[in-house]
């Protein structure tokens, strides 16, 4: 069962082109991402501080784009995943405050642009 799998993978690695690149990918920062096919799934790292940082009153707030929670020394928040799909030129990300059309994605300056 293990090496059919390892052989349906590999299949897949060797098929695969330049042109489909951007199919497959993954990002880690405040925002981690992965991308399957094309589409991106992205779920925000939730938010967690401890101390006199925090504030000293109690108070919660909940909206489309997330929530946090505020307790004396102790705060919590976090945001709402969110889902790319579309193919380029033609993207759309679904969150749960609704369905928008999705910035086109950041480009690096090319050699011409520079001269």
């Amino acid at each position: 069962m293990k090496i059919s799998k390892l052989l349906v993978i590999g299949a897949l690695l060797l098929s695969a082109s330049a042109a489909e690149a951007g199919w497959f990918g993954a990002s880690f920062g405040s925002a981690p991402s992965v991308t399957l096919f094309g589409q991106t799934l992205t779920v925000p790292v939730p938010s967690v501080v401890l101390g006199p940082a925090a504030g000293t009153s109690v108070a919660a707030k909940v909206s489309s784009g997330g929530g946090s929670l505020s307790l004396p020394w102790v705060k919590v928040g976090a945001k709402s995943p969110s889902l790319t799909v579309g193919v380029k030129g033609a993207k759309h990300t679904v969150t749960v405050s609704g369905i928008k059309k999705a910035a086109p994605a950041k480009k690096g300056k090319s050699s011409k642009a520079k001269k």
